[in-house]
């Protein structure tokens, strides 16, 4: 695959997986976009070889653009869009430029976009002072940031306390067997008493309805996982 190809026009799109608050009724929370590409390449890969190009602001953005469009285009009620997002292209000195004229096409998603930042991002990112300033601009437009992968890193709580992030998204291994395993049952307890109210926890990886079912126990109240949605192309 040659990089380049990306900016064709059907090259990629996004597949969105759902977000659902887990109590009684299990209503929809939000959707997160996840890119895609005709080609099936791995999308980890398609990132890094933007990277390797010198690109990968132009890739992040393009995916960004085109992921709010498909979602404003089905028209999907109220609910939240979450979004992926390096580092670096919140740093980039084009991006907030970018960033106001995207959400003045988009004015509908005022107060409905998440953006995902992984928690294993490069330290020496996390700990550019520009970052929370640039992070403190887009509150204008009713942006929610979250922390992905949460407890990847060396030195996640020490993120979540200086950053305090709207939301959380635990990583996946704190839900795989999560029904039979005590100890990930203990700290995911731990973590929901220790964040209160202050943060929305959610939980990634669910597949099992037992494993739902004891985070929701524990007090985890959105989950995401193959067993609640898979992602999928949004229909009108």
């Amino acid at each position: 695959m040659n990089i380049f190809t990306i900016f064709q026009d059907d090259f990629i799109y996004h597949d969105f997986q759902p977000l659902y608050d887990m109590g009684e009724h299990r209503t929809l929370y939000a959707y997160e976009g996840l890119l895609r590409n005709k080609y099936n390449e791995n999308p980890e890969s398609v990132f890094q070889s933007a990277m390797k190009a010198n690109i990968l602001y132009k890739l992040d953005t393009l995916s960004i653009s085109k992921a709010l469009e498909s979602f404003s285009e089905n028209g999907i009620g109220d609910c939240k869009l979450f979004l992926n997002i390096y580092i670096t292209t919140i740093l980039h000195p084009s991006f907030h430029t970018y960033f106001s004229d995207l959400m003045d096409r988009h004015s509908d998603m005022k107060g409905r976009l998440v953006l995902e930042i992984n928690e294993s991002s490069a330290e020496e990112l996390w700990q550019n002072p520009l970052l929370k300033e640039s992070l403190k601009e887009l509150k204008q437009y009713g942006v929610w940031y979250a922390i992905d992968d949460f407890g990847q890193g060396t030195s996640s709580i020490k993120k979540s306390i200086e950053y305090e992030p709207e939301i959380i998204k635990l990583d996946r291994y704190f839900a795989m067997n999560l029904a039979q395993d005590e100890k990930k049952q203990r700290f995911l307890s731990f973590f929901s008493q220790f964040y209160g109210n202050d943060t929305l926890i959610v939980l990634e990886g669910i597949e099992t309805k037992q494993d739902m079912q004891v985070a929701r126990e524990i007090g985890i109240t959105i989950g995401q996982g193959f067993y609640l949605g898979k992602p999928s192309r949004l229909l009108a």
